[in-house]
């Protein structure tokens, strides 16, 4: 990567992170004008932020194994404590980028193993999530438009088909993986280009429709125990059921998917759980609130955990450079 495009990329990072903290700060400005943060806060139920807080348990082992069944489907040989490394890596570097697609970087710290195929699982990783999201989301979001705005007719119908459209293609890929490696060797590309893209779906076409299962399966596991979170934390700071937090939190969620456009997903999440929760009557505070502490948990703790990998990656690959000069060095001296 040339000077350009680093300074280039580091620009669009700061970009990015002053907007996230643009929309929080307009956020929190327009949501306690009226109210003072101490006095919503004081008023909470601790017992629920420590069940929302105690998920974040169930919530990292879901992830964990869902990332070992999928590199397991090709390397049967990975081990537990690389597993769980290279998950705490991924989320340091997806909580830097928009949409977290920073964990799609897992793969460096495969060491001993085909980076690019490690890419590869990632990516079916990373689409088991947005398929969940989205598949449930276009639903939430298709049910508030038809009951909070009172869309029908023929573009209440138009809209849902498209979703169910979109939702079928995807589903259909997600059973069908090796097609993905079929259409890579007949894309009219130059060699070179055409065989890097099918070594980044080696590890797909393997993949059977069992194992399209499981891992979706995990998914939707890992998914009803964020909407239990959100609920949890809602609870806090007020009532609400069920249903509304489902509903509400999976259309926020999809929102997320769908708009990358800050650091962490900052301002986004929060605009979104709160703009959706407000159309059950659900107050602002209680649903900025309930968002921070979302991002408190399950995006920040687990970074900081995450960090201490991504420092010791850093290290070593500067101890590996420093070792290569000194024998490149010594073997000029002899020469």
């Amino acid at each position: 990567m040339s000077t350009v495009q680093r300074k280039k990329l580091k620009f669009l990072w700061y970009l990015k992170l002053i907007v996230g903290l643009l929309l929080i700060y307009f956020l929190y400005r327009n949501i306690y004008q009226h109210q003072r943060i101490t006095e919503v806060w004081n008023s909470a139920t601790p017992g629920y932020i420590i069940l929302g807080f105690l998920l974040l348990l169930p919530n990292i082992f879901i992830q964990f194994v869902k990332w070992r069944y999928i590199l397991r489907t090709y390397y049967q040989d990975i081990s537990n404590a690389l597993v769980i490394r290279s998950l705490l890596f991924g989320i340091t570097l997806g909580f830097i980028t928009p949409g977290n697609l920073g964990e799609l970087a897992r793969a460096l710290y495969f060491k001993n193993y085909d980076r690019m195929v490690i890419t590869g699982l990632n990516i079916v990783d990373k689409f088991s999530g947005i398929l969940i999201f989205t598949t449930i989301g276009l639903f939430s979001l298709n049910y508030l438009l038809v009951t909070q705005f009172h869309l029908a007719g023929w573009v209440g119908i138009s809209l849902t088909m498209l979703n169910f459209l979109v939702i079928l293609v995807l589903w259909f890929l997600a059973f069908n993986p090796h097609w993905l490696y079929r259409m890579a060797g007949r894309l009219p590309w130059g060699s070179g280009k055409r065989f890097r893209l099918k070594d980044l779906i080696l590890g797909i076409q393997h993949l059977t429709r069992r194992d399209s299962a499981v891992i979706l399966s995990i998914t939707l596991c890992w998914f009803v125990v964020i909407i239990g979170q959100y609920h949890l934390l809602m609870l806090a700071f007020q009532k609400v059921s069920l249903l509304h937090s489902f509903m509400a939190v999976s259309a926020a969620l999809f929102t997320k998917v769908v708009l990358p456009i800050s650091v962490g997903d900052l301002g986004i999440r929060e605009g979104a759980t709160v703009y959706y929760y407000s159309l059950f009557a659900v107050p602002k505070t209680a649903a900025f609130n309930t968002a921070f502490l979302i991002f408190f948990i399950n995006f920040l703790i687990p970074a900081l955990t995450g960090s201490y990998f991504v420092f010791r990656l850093r290290w070593e690959n500067s101890k590996s450079i420093i070792n290569r000069i000194s024998l490149q060095q010594d073997k000029d001296h002899h020469a």
